[in-house]
């Protein structure tokens, strides 16, 4: 098993761990005498808390989204290093990707002087036309920003390692982009912890009165599909990595 997918599933690990403990701690606090006893004593729930621990669920959500989906690309980026591939040897997603990412910080100066220009042309030439081996830098991988479905589906096209994902496109640019939004409005603070889950449910614990006249998203339904989501992309990764379809002749 890879790194990148053995990373993935130790996140998991420790998603599920506290989804258990919200899991058990969510049906507290409707009554004021639930507590909880620890060693230093005997701690009450109250909603408050309830509220803080499901709002973090999307914060280590959109962690394993970022985290998986990086640390893929960059095995993407090891194995194309190690395979001591030349220019002609690439995929032309990946000539394109090399030339806009490990090459253009030459060109995009303002104030680059046309000789300047020149001499980085005829390197990037005298690379492409001496067969010199090409490599991505590793730490130079496209994501700027939040990965929002959007971006995502830009990078898959991007390096070209598309395949099944598990969940349809429609519903999992909801999630991802709901995932993102609770992600940003956390991080900033835009809201707070407490406000933001007025947006979430645990286990459809709602009535239907209030999924009618509010829009909600379940957390842990959410995170089993972003779980399969993920693992097919991985997956798909994988696949493209072992069967090295980022050469130009696979």
């Amino acid at each position: 098993m890879k790194e990148f997918i053995r990373d993935f599933h130790k996140r998991i690990l420790e998603i599920d761990k506290y989804f258990e403990l919200v899991d058990r701690i969510e049906p507290l606090g409707t009554f004021t005498s639930n507590s909880i006893i620890f060693p230093s004593g005997e701690y009450a729930v109250d909603r408050d808390l309830q509220k803080i621990l499901k709002s973090h669920c999307y914060l280590l959500l959109y962690n394993l989204v970022e985290s998986s989906i990086r640390n893929g690309i960059m095995e993407i980026h090891y194995a194309i290093s190690a395979d001591n591939l030349t220019y002609k040897d690439l995929s032309p997603r990946i000539k394109k990707l090399w030339l806009l990412n490990d090459r253009s910080k030459s060109f995009t100066s303002s104030n680059i002087k046309k000789d300047t220009i020149a001499t980085n042309l005829q390197e990037i030439i005298e690379l492409i036309l001496d067969d010199q081996v090409i490599s991505l830098d590793a730490s130079n991988i496209p994501i700027s920003g939040n990965l929002d479905a959007k971006t995502i589906n830009e990078l898959i096209n991007m390096y070209g390692f598309s395949g099944n994902l598990g969940i349809s496109a429609k519903e999992m640019d909801i999630i991802l982009n709901f995932v993102v939004k609770i992600r940003c409005d956390l991080a900033h603070g835009n809201v707070s912890f407490c406000d933001a889950s007025n947006q979430i449910t645990w286990n459809r614990s709602v009535s239907d009165t209030d999924i009618i006249d509010r829009v909600y998203r379940d957390v842990v339904d959410d995170k089993g599909k972003i779980v399969t989501y993920l693992t097919h992309l991985l997956h798909n990764i994988d696949d493209y990595i072992e069967n090295k379809k980022y050469k130009a002749n696979p």
